[in-house]
This record gives C-alpha cells, sequence and structure tokens, in this order.
C-alpha cells in the first residue's frame, strides 16, 4: 500500500515521505495514529495538497532541529554513576541516563534520539550520535564520572576448619526426632 507520511517515522520516512508499506502495518498502525494518509486516486488532489503543506512544516523541522543541533554540541555533558574498585561502574550508562544530563541543562531531548557508540561500563569519555530529525544527527562526546566508590566487602576468614552450612549443623547435638512411619509394600500383580 503507498501512503504519504505525515509526520517523522523512525526506519521509514519522515514527513512528507511517499512510502510504499504492508496493508496492515498502514491499516493497522499508521493510518489510526495519524501518522500517515493512504495516497490513492480518489484523494489525489488532497494529496498532493498535503504534500505541499507537509514539505514546508519539513523545512520547518528541519531548521529547528539544526538550531537545537548547534545547542547540543557545545554542551559538555558528565554523568555521575557509583563505582567499584577500578573505576568500574554498576551497571552501564544508558540512553536515558544521557536524557536525564541534558535535561538537567535545560534541553528536553526523548532517550530514543540516542544511539551509544559503544557500552559505558567503566569511567572515561564515550561517544554518542543524537538523531534531532532524522535528517539532523549530531555527534556528542560526554563523560562518566565517579559519584562514589564501594570498596568490596572483606572477605570473611573460615572460623573452623570445613565452616559450610552442613558444618554447622553437624557440631549441633542432633535432636531425637521420630522417623516417619512407612507405607507397606503391596504386593505385586504378574
Amino acid at each position: 500500500m503507498q501512503i504519504l507520511l505525515t509526520q517523522n517515522v523512525p526506519n521509514l520516512g519522515a514527513l512528507g515521505d511517499r512510502v510504499n508499506v504492508k496493508d496492515g502495518y498502514a491499516r493497522n498502525y499508521l493510518l489510526p495514529r495519524g501518522m500517515a494518509i493512504a495516497a490513492g486516486s480518489k484523494n489525489a488532489r488532497q494529496i498532493e495538497h498535503q504534500r505541499k503543506r507537509l514539505e514546508k512544516l519539513r523545512q520547518e523541522a528541519v531548521a529547528a532541529a539544526k538550531g537545537e543541533a548547534e545547542k547540543v554540541a557545545a554542551i559538555e555533558i558528565v554523568v555521575k554513576a557509583k563505582t567499584g574498585p577500578g573505576g568500574k561502574l554498576f551497571g552501564s550508562v544508558s540512553s536515558r541516563d544521557l536524557a536525564a544530563a541534558f535535561a538537567e541543562k535545560g534541553i528536553e531531548l526523548d532517550r530514543k534520539a540516542f544511539v551509544l557508540h559503544a557500552t559505558a561500563k567503566h569511567t572515561g569519555t564515550f561517544g554518542a550520535t543524537v538523531r534531532l530529525h532524522t535528517d539532523v544527527k549530531v555527534d556528542i562526546v560526554f563523560k562518566v564520572e565517579a559519584s562514589g566508590t564501594v570498596e568490596a566487602p572483606p572477605a570473611e576468614a573460615p572460623a573452623a576448619e570445613g565452616a559450610g552450612p552442613a558444618a554447622k549443623a553437624a557440631e549441633q547435638p542432633a535432636q531425637d526426632v521420630p522417623a516417619a512411619p512407612t507405607a507397606p509394600a503391596e504386593p505385586k500383580q504378574a
């Protein structure tokens, strides 16, 4: 089915694009959500008018995204995370953490706009790409710093030889516990 996109759809197209998609995807997802309109012969004039309007909206959106891209590129981001010995993080820095860091600086971005170049599992400097529009992408660099280092707990010294749970149970005196009654065995029938 051929449709005309009324907004940006990730991995499909941008505002005003005419694309071919499967019928079910168009009927059940794109059309009910207002993300697209059907490109049929019945409404060809309406679609052409809509396309011109959408192209103007697209150009405005690209211009706004380019302006925001300059702001995003100028900001220095530092993400604080708990670390263990050697600067290794508990978990990793995700796109959600980056979105929160940008929100603290006054720029609201969707967490889905971030694509991390490498998994940030230790302190250091990392890169990411911010997709502000299908035509506007910005590469950023962010730092991961330790907010607090958690030391490894001291290893417990064994109290006695074989100090596991079985050894501790063996040290306790046995209690008189009555044996469970057993059922008489039934004769086998041949």
